[in-house]
């Protein structure tokens, strides 16, 4: 049985590091079909690395502009430029191991897999790797909603562990079987976080399992503190918006009994992070500055309510068998 096509999807912008995921996309056991690189805005060093580095290790790699900045619009705009029937999606600040492509194809072979996932190491700038965490459930959704990663810096005795089902995937070390899912969910907000949770639930809902392959480990070498904890930084990026987003997916996906507990839990409890009622007393006690906590709580509520409302709506349409024109996304339409 011949293997299938594969395409590679990177949203790009950090040009060094990108040649460095590159080279190792170029050593591949399996090679890929190709590799589609989106660079975003005017964010031209990013497409002239991917057009030099390309060159110089003959990769079958191209350069995909996506206008809008974002991992979402860049990843739409090299989906949509792609023909595998496999895409795979990595970090561009990530390594792959030699074996990557191959072991992600290796579950495909089973018809009834429709996405793919791994676990990736941390390191710090000087090279040291981030402490290991044992923590699970990995990548699990709770009766309630609540989301459990725990889908990086394993004990290295985890890689010996065989595949399991999942819920959700991590956008950094993921494919997804083409037909299994339709495009990547462009009405969350930046950074759209939960992007891959609502792929893994379109996974899901058409009736392909979702796994999560622990011994395919690549190494990763973050540089953006956008998200270190505590309330310093952007808070609309930080806590507002990924509240507006855990809300608009579980909206759309989620059906029956499951959605009040979900709604239930989202504005009663929530996170210490992005809290719900019960939530903001534990991120007062943690924090301090309780009336800034006040105000915080009120902003995530809000931003869950909207998320559900426009999640529940989407759900409708999609149930319509002719769209009606308020299930329309306008042309141009903001995502933020």
């Amino acid at each position: 049985m011949s293997e299938p096509s594969t395409s590679v999807l990177i949203a790009g912008t950090r040009p060094r590091a990108l040649a460095r995921c590159l080279e190792s996309l170029a050593v591949q056991t399996v090679p890929p079909g190709e590799v589609l690189v989106a660079w975003q805005g005017d964010d031209t060093p990013t497409r002239d690395t991917t057009v030099e580095t390309a060159a110089r290790l003959r990769l079958p790699v191209r350069a995909v502009h996506a206008p809008e900045r974002g991992v979402v619009p860049a990843e739409n705009a090299a989906l949509d430029a792609a023909g595998g029937e496999i895409v795979l999606l990595i970090d561009d600040d990530a390594v792959a191991p030699r074996d990557w492509l191959a072991r992600h194809l290796a579950h495909y072979r089973d018809p009834r897999v429709g996405a793919v996932g791994g676990p990736f190491t941390n390191y710090h700038p000087d090279g040291a790797p981030y402490v290991k965490r044992p923590a699970e459930p990995v990548g699990a959704l709770s009766w309630c909603g609540k989301p459990h990663g725990n889908m990086n810096d394993h004990p290295p005795a985890w890689r010996g562990r065989p595949a399991a089902e999942v819920h959700h995937l991590a956008g950094g070390n993921m494919s997804l079987r083409r037909a299994a899912f339709g495009r990547f969910e462009a009405r969350l907000r930046r950074y759209w976080q939960f992007f891959e949770m609502d792929a893994c639930l379109q996974v899901r809902a058409r009736g392909y399992r979702v796994l999560f392959d622990f011994a395919n480990v690549i190494d990763h070498h973050p540089t953006s503190a956008t998200f270190a904890a505590g309330r310093d930084g952007d808070l609309a990026v930080k806590v507002f918006h990924p509240a507006y987003n855990h809300a608009f997916v579980l909206g759309k996906h989620l059906a029956g009994w499951r959605r009040a507990a979900c709604l239930a839990y989202l504005l009663g409890v929530g996170s210490v992070g992005a809290p719900g009622l019960l939530g903001s007393l534990a991120a007062a006690w943690r924090y301090g500055r309780p009336w800034r906590e006040l105000g915080i709580l009120r902003r995530t509520l809000r931003a869950r309510v909207e998320g559900w409302r426009d999640g529940s709506r989407e759900r409708a349409c999609r149930g319509e068998a002719t769209r009606a024109p308020e299930c329309v996304q306008p042309a141009g339409a903001p995502t933020t």
